[in-house]
């Protein structure tokens, strides 16, 4: 029953007790008490119900704020997954350059150690070369200079 059935309820009551005003004084007294406490009652479920619409509305206006949180935390999350999935994409790029440039590296080392190679047998031939001229050149100086 909610305050404005209270409410009929004491209104109807309050007509029968004029209408019966020829009872005696005693049992409208109690009429009179139970129409009273009917009212009271009836205010206070009424002023009770007031209070719960109340607490209704901000409780409405605090789950509002917390859905609208939760969609702003939702965004974000989203917003971080994807630069998140963008970050992994660029690691694994980078990743797969440096592999390429470490090949690279390998194989210019390779080169590098074959270049090294050549260049050293390219001194020993030169010195060798060396080696042999001034030897002819020894001989040609010894055939030309006059013996004593």
């Amino acid at each position: 029953m909610n305050a404005l059935d209270f409410h009929r309820v004491a209104d109807e009551t309050i007509h029968k007790y004029n209408a019966s005003m020829h009872q005696p004084s005693r049992e409208s007294d109690k009429v009179a008490a139970a129409l009273n406490l009917v009212s009271e009652t009836a205010t206070a479920i009424k002023a009770f119900e007031e209070q719960a619409a109340q607490a209704l509305m901000r409780a409405q206006e605090v789950a509002d704020a917390v859905r609208e949180d939760l969609d702003r935390a939702e965004l974000r999350a989203e917003r971080t997954e994807t630069m998140l999935r963008l970050t992994e994409d660029q690691v694994e790029q980078m990743s797969t350059a440096i592999q390429d440039a470490h090949q690279e590296i390998e194989a210019l080392q390779s080169q590098l150690d074959s270049k090294i190679a050549e260049l050293a047998a390219s001194e020993r031939r030169a010195d060798d070369a060396e080696d042999a001229i001034e030897r002819i050149m020894d001989v040609i100086r010894a055939r030309t200079l006059p013996s004593n």
